[in-house]
């Protein structure tokens, strides 16, 4: 059964309940909340223009809809919240000074599209991008105009997602179906085998059984290296904000800001381990497994004290430390 058995088929409509299985046509939508729902659906609840999400209640527009990508419908909402707040958010690394400061620009735009895309403080970060938008929409409109390198990347690498993942369901559609015909064509030339010859049938089913397992670890052997391919035509080195590390390989400079260089200044080491203080015996916890003055030993003016220190100063100052000089180094 695991040869027959196609993964897409678990595919469901949250609302009708439809499946792929009874419907392989079905296909899944999804707007700006994120909620799923079939074609189907969609024809039949958005007769008009809007209508409320079944799930979280918002008013959406039929025209919005589009084809779910990925499995997630989690990502898909994260890309539609990204694209908006990416033409609000649209500063360069080379409007910062520093790298730290590019870095906690693209930090607070992550945790803007995580809260929002979870559900976490919703109406705080919208109200922090209106603050936003409202006090630099000039220099907003100015870098929406310019259209810089950054966020035409980050439009093209989104596109590039879609649709690497809409050829990713195609060839697996491609491969499952030729898998298929190739099972079909195996089974109708085992019976026209069986049909025809006179000669023991397991000999003929043996045959056949071995020059299909052949031809499977051929297919197999394909496949991986059409995978292998694709998987390094795809590759490419991002940060998770979609901002590729470098454009056409080229790191874009940072302007660097001038600091006093550190000067190293060698520890002032003692020439050896420093030992306790007669005080700092008891406080330190050295007496703990030292075995205790008999009453006698006490009363003659002795104490475990004594035995302790000698013990640790004689361990000290048996580990000298002393320092290599650069002679020695070399």
């Amino acid at each position: 059964m695991g040869d027959y058995y196609d993964s897409s088929y678990e595919v469901q409509c949250p609302v009708c309940k439809g499946t792929k299985y009874r419907n392989p046509q079905m296909k899944l939508m999804v707007n700006v909340c994120g909620h799923p729902q079939c074609d189907a659906c969609v024809r039949m609840n958005f007769i008009k223009e809007s209508a409320q999400c079944y799930e979280c209640n918002i008013v959406l527009k039929r025209s919005k809809f589009r084809v779910q990508m990925f499995e997630d419908p989690l990502v898909e909402k994260e890309i539609d919240i990204r694209r908006k707040v990416m033409r609000i958010y649209n500063k360069s690394e080379e409007d910062f000074e520093t790298a730290d400061e590019w870095n906690l620009y693209l930090e607070e735009i992550e945790e803007i599209v995580f809260n929002i895309t979870n559900d976490i403080n919703r109406l705080e970060m919208e109200k922090k991008i209106e603050n936003y938008e409202r006090m630099n929409k000039d220099e907003i409109r100015r870098n929406y105009s310019k259209k810089s390198k950054e966020l035409e990347e980050i439009d093209k690498q989104i596109d590039a997602d879609m649709m690497r993942e809409m050829e990713r369901k195609k060839w697996q559609e491609e491969e499952n179906e030729r898998s298929k015909i190739s099972r079909e064509r195996n089974k109708t030339s085992l019976l026209q085998d069986l049909m025809a010859s006179d000669g023991d049938a397991s000999l003929i089913v043996q045959s056949h059984a071995e020059r299909l397992k052949v031809e499977q670890q051929k297919e197999e052997q394909v496949k991986k290296e059409k995978e292998i391919l694709r998987r390094q035509q795809i590759m490419a080195q991002e940060f998770s904000s979609g901002v590729k590390i470098g454009f056409a390989g080229i790191s874009a400079p940072i302007k660097v800001q001038k600091e006093q260089q550190y000067e190293y200044e060698p520890p002032n080491l003692p020439p050896s381990l420093p030992a306790p203080t007669w005080d700092e015996l008891e406080s330190g916890g050295y007496l703990n497994h030292v075995r205790r003055a008999s009453p006698s030993a006490v009363a003659g003016g002795y104490t475990e004290h004594y035995a302790c220190l000698r013990a640790l100063q004689d361990f000290m100052s048996s580990h000298m430390l002393i320092p290599r000089s650069k002679e020695q180094e070399v």
